[in-house]
């Protein structure tokens, strides 16, 4: 049987941080109850069609810890239709300021191992800049539950090139890291996306971020700086103890399959990548016609799988297996890319044994060589 990821969408906030444009909507409490109903009647619609074991499941939104904890609880009932005998990751995306001793306890009896906390930064100035609805002591307050909770698997969230964000912020958000002890980050840079505040502001010059170079200088220094305490890279933006590597991102990476419920996921099955509806009405309309509520699905040739897992695989540190490449697309990776890997070979971007990755200076300078091979 085939092992595959599952992703849940919880398209609910408490509020819209500026740097957001993902499916998510605050103030529409009242739809809660019906989003969550069609969400189970997709779930049982994949059920009668699909047969397939999961062994990751990510819940993430939106702020799936924004909606009360018995939400989450039908959620995982349902999924217990499918065969979870070999689930090794459940992770669960919470906001600080969302919840509560009982509601983390509840998840911990639902089987979730992995909890996401969404801290972004811990100076109140960047915090209030972007829009986030806590402060820096409301998420050491959460950290705190998390643990007493049980939960020996904690990630968080940490975000770079943020407005009124500098040099000393940035060393701060390193030593709080250093004193909570999590055993993954994934520290992200900024990027501004249509259809978030940022663009607009960004659209009309008020955006004021930091240059390119400075941004490289410093993420080069919080590489440094969480190496010393454990948390190794191991993908662009990922960083995490021997062991807690994210299960279910890697089936992103490595281009394994997962199915997506709830309005905007997106999921990957066989040949077929699928887009589910952003629009509250059309998942419910289509939901009620019994129909998937897909609104888009591509094909994925040999060509473009191969792509995307170049690009993917040389995000991770490991790089692309040499012997595993070959079996998967029936050719050597050093003998179809000759031009291009000479193109860069003497300026120490790649280290090349039994895989093909990039050295650190490689990493930084990735988008020069993809854009070759794209």
């Amino acid at each position: 049987m085939e092992k595959v990821g599952c992703y849940i969408h919880i398209p609910f906030c408490n509020k819209k941080c500026y740097y957001c444009d993902f499916c998510a909507y605050m103030n529409v409490e009242n739809r809660i109850d019906n989003y969550i109903n069609n969400l189970l009647r997709e779930i049982e619609l994949y059920q009668e069609k699909l047969c397939v074991e999961i062994d990751s499941i990510y819940i993430g939104g939106g702020t799936p810890s924004y909606i009360d904890g018995k939400y989450i609880e039908s959620i995982v009932s349902s999924l217990h239709k499918f065969n979870l005998d070999k689930l090794k990751e459940f992770t669960i995306e919470c906001n600080p300021n969302s919840i509560d001793k009982n509601k983390l306890l509840l998840y911990k009896d639902l089987g979730i191992n992995r909890i996401s906390l969404g801290v972004q930064s811990f100076d109140n100035k960047v915090l209030k800049s972007i829009g986030r609805d806590h402060t820096a002591d409301i998420a050491f307050k959460d950290i705190e539950l998390i643990r007493n909770a049980g939960f020996d698997n904690l990630s968080f969230d940490l975000m770079l090139n943020l407005p009124n964000q500098d040099y000393e912020s940035i060393k701060n958000d390193l030593k709080m890291v250093k004193r909570i002890g999590p055993e993954h980050i994934s520290w992200y840079s900024l990027i501004v996306e249509e259809g978030s505040r940022f663009y607009t502001l960004n659209k009309k010059g008020r955006l004021n971020l930091m240059d390119d170079d400075t941004e490289v200088d410093i993420f080069d220094e919080l590489i440094e700086g969480l190496d010393k305490i454990g948390l190794k890279r191991y993908e662009v933006s990922n960083f995490a103890k021997s062991g807690f590597e994210s299960y279910h991102n890697k089936k992103y990476w490595e281009a394994n399959g997962y199915i997506a419920f709830g309005m905007s996921a997106a999921g990957y099955l066989g040949n077929f990548r699928y887009n589910n509806s952003k629009n509250f009405i059309c998942y419910n309309n289509m939901i009620n016609e019994n129909k998937l509520p897909i609104d888009n699905i591509e094909v994925i040739g040999n060509k473009e799988k191969e792509i995307e897992y170049i690009i993917f695989k040389l995000r991770e540190t490991s790089g692309i297996n040499l012997k595993d490449f070959k079996d998967k697309f029936g050719v050597s990776f050093m003998d179809k890319y000759e031009n291009e890997i000479n193109q860069f070979i003497d300026q120490d971007y790649f280290i090349i044994d039994e895989s093909f990755r990039f050295s650190k200076k490689g990493m930084n300078l990735s988008n020069q060589f993809l854009s070759l091979i794209i």
